[in-house]
């Protein structure tokens, strides 16, 4: 299969370079740019369809992530341990995410409060008449509460830098774990837990509460 067809197009809204970024290493992640394989500045570039500037930009991040490593001032090679490094990027992901409910909790209003128990009743009730997608977005709006309260945009920056893959690969695996009545329930239980150390504001609570649900998704990825 060509680059054409297997990277990602990118999207023409933000920083282009980092748009570049995202889509390249979520193509690493999922093995559509294997380890080992060689790539150019100007192939990539072609292959998402943007000039060569934006590439050069976003290789030189995967670069230093140590996901792209330079055979020379032309050539580049997709490192041979990138499932490694991905994952200890996910795992400060975690632990970034673990920070912000922390620093939500000490923030976090009444209504704020009233919001996401809203959303997480909505969820239970509904849930068996609500798409996937439905259900997703309805867990990253009791997401977006929490990161609102955190109310850090600098830590807000770096997790979704971190955050490798993109709400539509997450989408899609999650539609098999769903299938797992189990696995609802937990999700469910995770953000009742989490809801209550806010209201608590136990931050130790929300924290490692956090860290735990966060930690497991990165288990199905």
């Amino acid at each position: 299969m060509s680059l054409e067809n297997a990277l990602p197009q990118v999207a023409r809204s933000g920083s282009l370079a980092e748009q570049v970024y995202r889509a390249l290493r979520e193509s690493i992640a999922d093995g559509r740019l294997p380890a080992g394989s060689r790539v150019t500045e100007r192939q990539l570039a072609t292959a998402l369809d943007v000039s060569p500037t934006p590439v050069r930009e976003a290789l030189s991040k995967l670069e230093h992530e140590g996901l792209v490593e330079r055979s020379d001032s032309r050539r580049l090679r997709i490192a041979d341990h990138p499932a490694e490094t991905l994952h200890e990027l996910m795992e400060v992901e975690v632990m970034l995410r673990g920070a912000e409910a922390r620093f939500a909790a000490r923030k976090i209003t009444d209504e704020a409060l009233e919001r996401m128990r809203r959303i997480l009743d909505e969820l239970v009730a509904s849930r068996e008449s609500l798409t996937l997608a439905q259900q997703f977005e309805m867990a990253q709006r009791f997401d977006a509460e929490i990161a609102r309260a955190a109310a850090n945009p600098a830590l807000r920056s770096l997790i979704e830098s971190y955050a490798i893959y993109a709400s539509d690969y997450r989408l899609s695996l999650a539609a098999e774990d769903a299938k797992n009545p189990d696995w609802v329930a937990s999700r469910i239980a995770d953000h009742r837990e989490i809801l209550a150390a806010l209201a608590a504001r136990d931050e130790d609570a929300v924290e490692r509460t956090m860290r735990r649900h966060a930690r497991s998704s990165i288990r199905t990825l």
